[in-house]
């Protein structure tokens, strides 16, 4: 493997803000949120005329099975950034998987 800084600047830049993110513990959930609207089931409820329960879920992969882990609404912040953080993640991931498909195609077809 080549040393970093022989790396083109854009990607060392990706694999750098990479390592500060993970270096400063930013905790983060490979899930998405989803509002859900639902019906209690008693009769007098307003959800008996059509105003339905909105309520915020987690829906995560547990082992091998997808969860959908309910949201308090006091923990919402919360869970949209374990969400983000991992957006982060993702999005710096694919930087560097491009810069390194980039990389090698430039080796494979050398410009004459």
């Amino acid at each position: 493997m080549n040393p970093r800084n022989a790396l083109p600047p854009r990607d060392r830049l990706a694999r750098s803000r990479l390592l500060k993110f993970l270096a400063q513990a930013n905790p983060f959930a490979r899930a998405s949120l989803v509002r859900m609207a639902r019906v209690c089931g008693k009769p007098a409820c307003r959800c008996a005329r059509g105003e339905k329960h909105i309520s915020l879920y987690l829906a995560a992969r547990v082992e091998k099975t997808r969860k959908m882990i309910y949201i308090p609404p006091e923990l919402e912040a919360q869970a949209r950034t374990l969400v983000q953080n991992h957006r982060v993640i993702e999005q710096l991931l694919e930087e560097i998987s491009q810069a390194a498909i980039h990389n090698l195609t430039q080796r494979k077809d050398p410009k004459p």
